[in-house]
């Protein structure tokens, strides 16, 4: 996956890293360290990654707290051991899962918008409820997001800049917002990804089009949920106020929404091919999880789950 859409140099992110992140090599040194230690000596932890530039991506996440990051690294693993209908099996070839990948639901943009957030576009009018399942469209997009951030520094840096268009939802897309789905769905995304930094979050966006009427409880329903973190990035869009043509540019925009990169046919066209290329990278990642026979104690995640699954 070649993104060369608004890329920003090698020497920009280092200079971010240092002036904005305030990051230092000798503390990320020590604190990469420390964290290595723990998870060797945490028995539920000993099957997961250790490599720099994965963890790198936690402290940073984490506003550069170790306790913290330990913290999150345990619920990302923990989802992928007690949420098996997101996490196992991520095989692009399954006919349940092409269905939703060719109909092009979630699909990034292949670059960075003009603030060189990294840049990812969600049609949920897309999904067909009578043949696509409302967890199978969350394993989809579970699936997309972790191959995409996979070693992207600039999205790490600059942030990110999430399009929702909800045109074409109905009521038969209900389903795809249960409360209970959303509650879950909303741990894995909110407690479980390294994306509290307070200076990614501030560079962050998350533009929501074309709202139908019939979805508006709902919605107000998924944003209970959020932290005021996750709120601050919420941006509802229409016509006459809209800011997401302005804030992204042009150039990584579909001509659907008024941009000028290649369009939506052809995106979902690259992304199911794409897909399949990355089938052995995406099912290498089932085998990084914690083993909760070993876990001392109760996981923090089940206690979540048993309040919010009913």
């Amino acid at each position: 996956m070649t993104n060369t859409i608004n890329v920003v140099s090698e020497e920009e992110l280092k200079r971010d890293a240092r002036e904005v992140f305030g990051e230092t090599e000798e503390g990320m040194a020590r604190d990469l360290a420390d964290i290595k230690t723990w998870i060797t000596d945490t028995a539920h932890m000993r099957n997961v990654r250790q490599d720099d530039s994965f963890l790198r991506l936690f402290l940073r996440g984490c506003n550069y707290n170790v306790k913290e990051t330990k913290e999150k690294l345990d619920m990302y693993f923990s989802v992928r051991s007690m949420l098996p209908n997101w996490f196992d099996n991520w095989d692009p070839t399954e006919a349940s899962l092409q269905k939703i990948i060719g109909a092009g639901v979630f699909m990034p943009l292949q670059g960075f918008d003009r603030l060189g957030r990294y840049s990812i576009l969600v049609r949920m009018g897309r999904v067909m409820p009578a043949t696509m399942s409302a967890e199978d469209c969350y394993k989809v997009l579970i699936m997309i997001f972790n191959m995409v951030i996979e070693g992207n520094i600039q999205s790490q840096t600059k942030g990110m800049a999430l399009v929702v268009d909800m045109e074409g939802m109905g009521a038969m897309h209900t389903t795809l917002m249960n409360p209970n789905l959303l509650k879950k769905l909303v741990i894995v995304f909110q407690e479980a990804f390294p994306f509290d930094n307070d200076v990614l979050v501030d560079l962050s966006s998350v533009y929501f089009l074309n709202m139908p009427k019939i979805l508006e409880k709902l919605f107000s329903i998924f944003t209970s949920f959020l932290n005021k973190r996750y709120k601050k990035m919420i941006k509802i869009q229409d016509k006459e106020t809209g800011t997401m043509l302005d804030e992204m540019g042009t150039d990584i925009l579909p001509a659907e929404y008024g941009g000028h990169n290649r369009d939506c046919e052809e995106l979902a066209l690259f992304w199911e091919e794409e897909l399949i290329r990355q089938e052995a990278w995406l099912s290498a990642q089932r085998e990084f999880r914690t083993d909760e026979s070993v876990r001392v104690g109760k996981s923090k995640l089940q206690s979540m789950l048993s309040c919010s699954i009913m």
